[in-house]
C-alpha cells in the first residue's frame, strides 16, 4: 500500500444517478440534476443564502457540542435569519466532495460545519465528520426534490466499520434540497432521536455564486 490518497474515480460522475435509479432521477427538478449528475457534481463550487431557522432542543444543543470531539458536524447555536457561506470542493483524500459551511450568528465567531459525502463500493452513499466517525445514507427523490436519511451511524477502525447504537447517535438526519423557480434551492435538515425526539431543525435558502 502506497501512502498517495484515493483518486476520485470517473465512475463516480454517474453514481447518484445510480444510487437513485432511472426513473426516480428523470423525476428530479433539472437544477438538482445538474448539481448533483455529470462533472457537475465534482467540480468546486459556492454558495451563499440564509438559515431562516437554526434551532436545537436543549438536548440538541449539548450533542452539537459533544459531537465537537469528532468533527464539526453540527452548528451550535440557535438562530433566525443567519447568512451562511458554503464552499463545495472534491476531498481526494477521502475521495468525495466536502461541503464546508461557514454561520455568521450574531455576536459569535463564524461557526464552521464540514462534512464529506462519498459514494464507497458496497457501502453506497456515506457521509464522513471526522475522527473515523459518519452514517450511511439512503438517497430517494419526492416531489421533484432530493433527500438524503441516515441509516447507521458507525465509527471506522481501520478496516473495519462499528456500528454506533442508535440511542448512542444524534439520531435519524434527513436532508432535504429543493429547487426553486428562481434558481435558488431550499435547505431543510431536521434531525430525531429514538429517545430525545427532534433534536436539530434547520431550513434556508441558497444560490450559487460562483
Amino acid at each position: 500500500m502506497t501512502g498517495n490518497p484515493p483518486r476520485l474515480n470517473d465512475d463516480l460522475y454517474s453514481s447518484y444517478p445510480s444510487l437513485l435509479g432511472a426513473a426516480a432521477w428523470r423525476r428530479l427538478h433539472p437544477d438538482i440534476r445538474r448539481r448533483f449528475g455529470g462533472r457537475d457534481a465534482h467540480r468546486a463550487v459556492s454558495y451563499r443564502g440564509t438559515m431562516h431557522e437554526v434551532w436545537m432542543s436543549p438536548a440538541g444543543i449539548l450533542l452539537a457540542w459533544l459531537c465537537r470531539s469528532i468533527g464539526t458536524p453540527l452548528a451550535l447555536y440557535r438562530g433566525v435569519d443567519v447568512p451562511v457561506t458554503v464552499q463545495v470542493y472534491p476531498d481526494r483524500r477521502r475521495g468525495g466532495m466536502t461541503w464546508d459551511r461557514c454561520y455568521y450568528f450574531a455576536g459569535k465567531k463564524v461557526n464552521r460545519v464540514r462534512s464529506t459525502k462519498c459514494i464507497q463500493p458496497q457501502a453506497g452513499l456515506v457521509e464522513l465528520v471526522g475522527f473515523g466517525f459518519g452514517m450511511y445514507l439512503n438517497v430517494t427523490e419526492s416531489a421533484a426534490a432530493i433527500h438524503f436519511r441516515s441509516t447507521r451511524f458507525f465509527w471506522r477502525l481501520g478496516r473495519f466499520k462499528i456500528p454506533v447504537p442508535h440511542i448512542l447517535s444524534p439520531g435519524t438526519t434527513t436532508v432535504v434540497q429543493t429547487a426553486l423557480d428562481d434558481g435558488s434551492f431550499r435547505f431543510q435538515l431536521d434531525v430525531v432521536h429514538p429517545l430525545l425526539g427532534r433534536v436539530f431543525r434547520q431550513a434556508g435558502s441558497f444560490v450559487e455564486v460562483g
